[in-house]
């Protein structure tokens, strides 16, 4: 059986007995540091494992019960898969019973066991009033069903039935999944001589390997493993559900601090996000716009919370809000957080990140609000067209598994499942989607731009060529819009919107037209240039003897040479009557000289400047008919 990758964390009031408890069942104090000693209390999170008789190693955080360390605590709690519930036999259920709790439920902790601690200071008698007690305590939590053991530090009473509950809670815990992003907030930093910088944290979700690189985010910066440890001993790989130090190369130590993020890629950045938001605290209520402090994985800022959906949020309602932070975090769609009050002395509430790049609502526009609820309501195809609704680009499918947390292969099962909602292309990378509307939006911009260049351009077969059709995109022009044209013109062209035309796109209703108007004035262009004395017709000369506007004079010039009845030759005209003529010229006068034709030959049979019958004897070179030898030309063999 494969061993599984848990961590348990420890919750209570402060001196209920937790890092006694858990230096019992291990044999380690979690209580490292003095002050920890002096003052006899838990003040940072301290970490460890237990090893279980099935072969399981599960890691644990023991979580500081102070009401003045609830921040760290949070942060301790963030990745646990069970949780202990500490509750002492003497006190029973105090503040912090309470606010762990609610703290536990808001992070989405599922599993736990119920712990009533210090079971010998107590009678018989008043352990089963605790007991009672903490029943009615954990009705209607996610610890309703719980096992609720006596245990005694001191005497070891209660040791082995915890231990037992705690493998059965472990047999029935499914493992996380390694796919996906790898996360893991920074909770501990320091330097060992000799060895360099060591950083410690809860993995999230994904897997990395020794020697594997990874990012220290928001800062984008890069590292390298040297050593992975989990639970104390050198690890190859660690996956989501690891408690982990890792020795990193790359950077110092004062580049990384604590709620920073390590990640096998890059991940945005964001100081803004949209969530579900649920306030617990009985006495407090959330008005429009408010301050508080936010904490998310082993970040801690001053925020601003704006609700969107209503004018106020209380006791057990859930709310829209959009949540404003002055620093930049790295946080993904599904993370679960908790607020507190502006001056940090109790927990209000928290909920769950259902945007991490959200537009901004600061008007509160009943469309942008409408997107907000279609995500927060949670169903996956959903959420695929909330992220491809409020996107201003075309998004790769890898990119919304990365906002989503998700793997890229549902993304795409889903999205090739509503391709009536999710338009979606496949090019070599992968998939591109859009929204319905940026698809048809772009379809009709396409059409439009064409409609007006053919009406403007009757006589031209030909439409607009790649670049001046990506121009459509304009200053928000980016990489993905390359591909993404490329295939919308595939598209167009097989549902029979669009045609080839040489290398440009037009309309499939275009046809060139000519009304009698414009057949008079190409009959007068094409004979003034049949007729051409030089031979060659300057376009300005073109423009003023044939007395046709420029505009419409340009457009039969290209008419005619899309009919071959026009070649340009170094910026001028010539009819293909001429160039004819002047081959069967060319040809007559190397027949009779069979060591080739002069220069000045062929201009006095043309009849024709000295640098026009260059002009043209060069031209017939590029062709491969003629071929210079010396002051001669010759044919082509």
């Amino acid at each position: 059986m494969a061993t599984k990758h848990l961590i348990m964390g420890t919750a209570g009031h402060v001196d209920h007995g937790k890092t006694t408890l858990i230096k019992a069942l291990t044999g380690y104090d979690c209580d490292t540091h003095k002050q920890e000693k002096k003052r006899g209390i838990t003040i940072n999170l301290g970490f460890t494992h237990l090893d279980l008789a099935s072969g399981n190693s599960v890691g644990i955080v023991d979580m500081p019960g102070h009401a003045d360390f609830i921040n760290t605590m949070v942060s301790g709690a963030s990745g646990i898969d069970f949780v202990l519930l500490m509750i002492s036999a003497d006190e029973g259920v105090m503040q912090q019973t309470i606010e762990h709790l609610e703290i536990m439920k808001l992070l989405q902790v599922k599993k736990g066991i119920v712990v009533l601690t210090k079971a010998d200071l107590v009678d018989e008698d008043l352990l089963e009033l605790a007991t009672e007690e903490i029943s009615e305590f954990v009705e209607n939590t996610f610890l309703e069903n719980a096992p609720i053991i006596p245990v005694s530090a001191t005497n070891n009473r209660g040791l082995e039935q915890l231990l037992n509950e705690i493998e059965k809670l472990v047999d029935s815990i499914p493992q996380r999944s390694a796919e996906g992003v790898f996360r893991m907030y920074i909770d501990r930093i320091f330097t060992i001589e000799g060895i360099g910088t060591i950083v410690n944290g809860s993995v999230l979700s994904g897997s990395i390997n020794t020697e594997d690189s990874l990012y220290l985010l928001p800062d984008e910066k890069e590292v390298r493993i040297r050593r992975i440890e989990r639970h104390g001993k050198k690890a190859e790989t660690i996956m989501a559900g690891d408690r982990a130090s890792l020795n990193l190369v790359g950077l110092k130590k004062n580049e990384f601090q604590k709620g920073m993020l390590l990640s096998d890629r890059k991940i945005s950045a964001t100081n803004m996000v949209d969530a579900k938001l649920t306030i617990f605290h009985p006495d407090f209520e959330l008005s429009r716009w408010s301050q508080l402090i936010f904490l998310i994985g082993t970040v801690r800022q001053t925020a601003k919370i704006h609700l969107l959906d209503r004018e106020s949020l209380i006791s057990s309602e859930t709310g829209l809000v959009q949540i404003h932070l002055p620093k930049e975090i790295i946080t993904q769609f599904g993370d679960h957080f908790i607020i507190r009050s502006s001056s940090d002395d109790r927990t209000i509430g928290g909920g769950e990140i259902i945007d991490a790049h959200p537009l901004h609502h600061k008007r509160r526009r009943e469309k942008q609000i409408e997107i907000v609820k279609k995500i927060a309501a949670g169903e996956l195809n959903t959420l695929i067209i909330g992220e491809l609704e409020k996107s201003i680009l075309p998004l790769r499918s890898s990119q919304i598994a990365i906002h989503l947390n998700l793997n890229e292969a549902e993304i795409i099962e889903i999205a090739e499942a509503n391709n009536d909602k999710i338009i979606n292309y496949h090019d070599k990378n992968g998939l591109i989607l859009l929204s319905e509307k940026m698809d048809s939006e772009i379809k009709s911009k396409i059409k439009d731009l064409l409609y007006k260049f053919h009406k403007a351009n009757p006589l031209l077969p030909e439409g607009k060529n790649f670049n001046e059709l990506l121009g459509l995109f304009g200053k928000n022009k980016t990489d993905i819009h390359y591909p993404t044209l490329q295939l919308i013109l595939a598209d167009l062209i097989t549902n029979n919107r669009l045609k080839k035309v040489n290398n440009t796109w037009a309309l499939m209703s275009h046809k060139v037209l000519i009304d009698e108007k414009f057949k008079a004035n190409i009959a007068t262009i094409e004979k003034y240039i049949r007729d051409c004395s030089k031979l060659f017709c300057a376009a300005e000369d073109i423009f003023i003897d044939c007395d046709v506007e420029e505009k419409r004079a340009r457009m039969i010039l290209t008419h005619l040479r899309n009919e071959n009845k026009l070649v340009v030759i170094n910026g001028d005209f010539i009819h293909t009557a001429t160039l004819e003529k002047a081959e069967k010229v060319i040809r007559e006068i190397i027949s009779s000289n069979p060591e080739g034709m002069k220069l000045a030959d062929f201009r006095d049979r043309m009849l024709t400047s000295r640098n026009f019958a260059l002009e043209l004897l060069e031209y017939f070179d590029s062709k491969k008919i003629t071929v210079r030898v010396g002051n001669v030309r010759r044919l082509k063999k």
